[in-house]
């Protein structure tokens, strides 16, 4: 399947679940906003029902006419709010509620008006005291349980409303919520899936060009699937193999084309005829020497020069009679006898055996001629050693091209023997890195020998030796024994043999790893020059044989040495990170900076030195640099490729 196709199946995907989601969004916010509208209504509702219990108190208490005004307009509004919020109701409970609360109201309001009528019959003197009629308490009675019961409804309401809306709103968040971690989730899973596909057509094609690129033209792609990528793929090794097939016949072509240069500049220089190219001005091109010595000059008094300047003025006046069809028409001349002088010196007329035939330029045009000369002067004087003298020329010819044959089939034999040269130098090189390699590896073998041997032998007799100098001291007169002195330098000794053997062979080295053995290296150093450590380590595994790691152990503590003894800092950072299959260890400092000659004479002296570093690094495959920083300082890096040790 294509990428572009991938990528319109998951657009389609998304915009689905974008089209369901918003579906969704928009039902819960609409939701939400009826919820509010009711929740508001409801607030309405239960403010004018308590309102018209605070008018309703004051009116049956005081008999306020103003009261009453109050109360019946309040009255009023309830109703209407009742009226407005009963269609907007959708939901069965909030319906049964409005209607209930608006029967209890109408019912209120039925006894209200009766109680107002009948507090204005009731003579008194006072109409505040008019609520003492036994009517009228039993209709406030009344009044009081409808509005308790109202009162009642309106707080179910606000509550059935706060609820609805409080669920709107969690849902409206809820869909919030999943429609984020569903995008978030889908767009992982197709950049993950995505990006792991182009990881591995983008490898096959890096692993293909860089085997292209070595100048291994045999090899091609490693293809799979149908998309763009694995196309492109199959169209990269179609022109890998045409440009195989062209590079090849170039290659023969070229070889053929400089065989024939080389046989053509034999013959031009070796055939025993004269051989000549002439411009259309008469000037001289190219002359061979069999010629040069015919007309009694050299080929530097030829090149350049007319032919009016080199030959005799009979013989130049011949040749121009004679070369006038060949420049002007393009036409050869062929077995044209000529005779004369060439060098006014000559006594005796001679002969020469000639064609000619024009050089053509580009264009089609004649730029000039080229001539074979013969000199024919001895046949002429002795026809009778004519065929004597053709069948030797004959025979030289063929002795010479005999001696081409040879002198090729020489050169062919020449070049397989250096290839096959080649070939040797280049295992006998391969087989002295291998031992390299091996002698860096015995190297570390017999350093851990080293301090194995230190540490079990002469460790545990200096050791045996400083029990019994104790034992010797302790028996002895005080004053009398300098077997404390000796303890000491033994106890000294027992300590410098411990600390040589902790460097030869540090024990974390083998069992907690390269990193912890430069972390207890940094806490040595410090102890010993005052040489503050800054680690960088990336976590990643770093999986190396334990000689490798005791070289890289050991050259990194040359080179932390040598910013104790040269940079003039005490101060240094060490990284440690894995990268494309390969160990990076850099070590930097600020300080002013040390160069390849001092690991030179550090070599010389017998230490491990930067020289010995970049040697033995470059034996376990990896390479060493050492470079200045422009605000000063130095930069080491150690690079070595890891294994599965």
């Amino acid at each position: 399947m294509t990428f572009a196709r991938r990528l319109r199946i998951i657009s389609l995907l998304s915009f689905t679940l974008l089209v369901i989601v918003a579906a969704l969004l928009a039902w819960s916010s609409r939701e939400l906003a009826v919820a509010e509208r009711n929740h508001v209504v409801a607030d309405q509702i239960q403010a004018a029902v308590f309102h018209r219990v605070t008018v309703r108190d004051e009116y049956f208490i005081f008999g306020l006419e103003r009261a009453r005004q109050q109360w019946f307009a309040v009255n009023e509004a309830a109703t209407h709010l009742l009226a407005q919020g009963l269609p907007q109701a959708d939901d069965q409970r909030a319906r049964q509620i409005l209607e209930r609360s608006r029967l209890s109201l109408a019912d209120s309001v039925q006894i209200s008006k009766r109680l107002v009528e009948q507090m204005r019959r009731v003579p008194a003197a006072d109409s505040a005291v008019a609520h003492h009629d036994e009517f009228a308490s039993r209709l406030y009675s009344q009044i009081m349980l409808r509005d308790s019961a109202l009162q009642q409804d309106a707080v179910n309401l606000q509550t059935l409303a706060r609820d609805r809306f409080q669920r709107a709103s969690d849902r409206m968040i809820y869909l919030t919520l999943l429609f984020v971690i569903l995008m978030a989730l889908g767009t992982i899973l197709n950049s993950a899936f995505l990006t792991g596909v182009l990881h591995r057509r983008v490898a096959a094609i890096k692993r293909g060009a860089d085997v292209i690129a070595s100048g291994d033209l045999s090899g091609g792609i490693e293809v799979e699937g149908n998309d763009e990528l694995s196309e492109l793929g199959r169209v990269f090794n179609s022109v890998t193999h045409k440009i195989r097939d062209y590079t090849q016949a170039l290659h023969d072509s070229e070889q053929r084309y400089r065989m024939q240069l080389q046989e053509l500049a034999n013959i031009y220089t070796h055939t025993p005829v004269g051989l000549f190219a002439v411009d259309r001005d008469l000037r001289y091109l190219r002359i061979n020497e069999y010629l040069a010595r015919l007309n009694g000059r050299s080929i530097c008094e030829h090149v350049g020069r007319t032919v009016e300047e080199v030959l005799a003025p009979g013989l130049a006046a011949q040749l121009k009679d004679v070369w006038r069809p060949v420049l002007e028409r393009g036409e050869c001349v062929l077995n044209v006898e000529l005779q004369g002088t060439a060098d006014p010196s000559d006594q005796a007329p001679r002969h020469w055996l000639a064609s000619y035939q024009p050089l053509l330029s580009e264009g089609g045009s004649v730029a000039g001629l080229m001539g074979v000369v013969l000199e024919i002067t001895e046949r002429k004087r002795a026809e009778e050693m004519m065929d004597g003298v053709r069948q030797h020329l004959e025979e030289e010819v063929q002795q010479r091209t005999a001696k081409l044959q040879l002198i090729n089939e020489h050169l062919t034999q020449e070049i397989e023997i250096r290839k096959r040269v080649e070939v040797e130098l280049l295992a006998q090189q391969q087989k002295l890195q291998d031992m390299a390699l091996d002698l860096a590896m015995a190297e570390e073998r017999e350093r851990d020998r080293i301090a194995s041997e230190l540490h079990d032998q002469v460790g545990q007799r200096l050791i045996l030796a400083k029990i019994k100098l104790d034992s010797l001291a302790s028996s002895a007169p005080a004053g009398e024994c300098e077997a404390e002195a000796v303890g000491a330098l033994v106890q000294q000794t027992i300590q410098d043999i411990r600390s040589l053997t902790f460097q030869l062979r540090p024990p974390l080295l083998a069992s907690a790893g390269l990193e912890a053995a430069l972390r207890w290296l940094g806490e040595e150093l410090a102890a010993d020059f005052g040489l503050q450590t800054e680690f960088d380590d990336d976590g990643k595994d770093k999986t190396l044989p334990y000689e490798i790691r005791s070289t890289v152990f050991q050259a990194v503590r040359e080179l932390m040495l040598n910013v104790v003894k040269h940079a003039g800092t005490l101060q240094c950072r060490v990284a440690l990170f894995r990268s494309d299959g390969f160990l990076v260890i850099a070590v930097e400092d600020d300080g002013i900076g040390c160069g390849a000659e001092q690991g030179e004479a550090e070599t010389r002296g017998g230490g491990f030195g930067l020289a010995n570093v970049r040697q033995k690094i470059q034996h376990l495959g990896g390479t060493f640099t050492i470079t200045k920083k422009g605000a000063g300082g130095t930069l080491a890096t150690i690079t070595v490729p890891l294994g599965s040790g």
